[in-house]
């Protein structure tokens, strides 16, 4: 791996991980020690993040961590409930029914024994799961974006708000049986119906974030 490569991959997994929080102050410098290459590399991949929308160069000001607003939630939910139910019910019976079974091994076990990153990264699988069934460059393309970002949503929500979490993995558990048993519409609806909640939660998780970064607003 190039160290650009490598700059770019470590800043922007912190980034999508939330150990780089959004509109958190990042130092050129700081980032050359903590990845250990010089300050090309690290220009380099800050390029490539802005023109992906994850951090904002600033005059003046610095490196800043893009952040989330109430506006984004809605385009990001607004996007993928038109994509991700099209593509469960259109598609999800070209997905082996043993990855169907898998899951839900996965779902119906207690959140108190996996650590929260097992359960973000199968709850990542899991959505992007029926947009590559659909085996359609457009639609994926068209999901990239709000997909990356709504790996820090899914994260912040997850660390602010565990108690959902059981809730979630019941949600996967019956989206999961509808597929077992090749009820696309109803497996498509749940599915709707499991991101309606999870854009509430991830509402109240922004303005959280906002008055804390902003209490006079209160």
């Amino acid at each position: 791996m190039s160290l650009k490569l490598q700059a770019y991959t470590t800043i922007k997994q912190k980034i999508l991980s939330c150990e780089y929080p959004p509109n958190a102050l990042l130092n050129e410098e700081k980032l050359c020690e903590d990845i250990q290459v010089s300050r090309t590399p690290i220009r380099d991949a800050l390029s490539r993040l802005e023109q992906e929308s994850l951090i904002q160069i600033l005059p003046k000001r610095g490196i800043i961590v893009a952040g989330i607003s109430l506006e984004e939630v809605e385009h990001i939910y607004e996007l993928r409930l038109l994509l991700e139910p099209y593509a469960l019910e259109h598609y999800g019976k070209t997905i082996d029914p043993g990855v169907y079974e898998k899951l839900l091994d996965f779902f119906a076990r207690s959140p108190k024994k996996i650590s929260l990153a097992e359960i973000h990264k199968k709850d990542d699988e899991f959505h992007h799961l029926f947009i590559s069934a659909a085996k359609n460059a457009y639609l994926t393309q068209a999901y990239q974006y709000p997909y990356t970002q709504n790996i820090r949503l899914r994260i912040l929500s997850g660390n602010l708000g565990r108690p959902r979490i059981k809730i979630s993995q019941g949600e996967h558990c019956e989206i999961t049986k509808y597929c077992l048993d090749k009820s696309w519409k109803k497996g498509a609806e749940a599915l709707r119906e499991h991101l309606l909640r999870s854009k509430d939660i991830s509402y109240n998780i922004i303005t959280e974030l906002q008055l804390l970064l902003n209490p006079r607003s209160l």
